[in-house]
């Protein structure tokens, strides 16, 4: 698979941003208001994610260790 044209990339990051970064935005306040989410010192459910070598990782499989979790943006 090849990356789009920039044209196509610019135009796929526009939808995107008008389509759902406000929806988004507003379910993260309402969350927020309403103490959703895990709180210090509480499990954090568990989950299952793509590694950058290809394999995935759980969070089950990182049991004792300490774990930080960082999810961001590039753009």
């Amino acid at each position: 698979m090849t990356a789009p044209p920039a044209a196509q990339e610019k135009q796929l990051r526009k939808y995107n941003y008008e389509h759902f970064w406000l929806k988004h935005f507003l379910a993260d306040i309402g969350r927020t208001f309403k103490g959703a989410g895990v709180h210090p010192g509480r499990a954090a459910p568990q989950f299952e994610m793509p590694c950058t070598d290809g394999g995935t990782v759980s969070l089950s499989s990182l049991h004792g260790e300490p774990v930080l979790l960082h999810f961001g943006s590039g753009t």
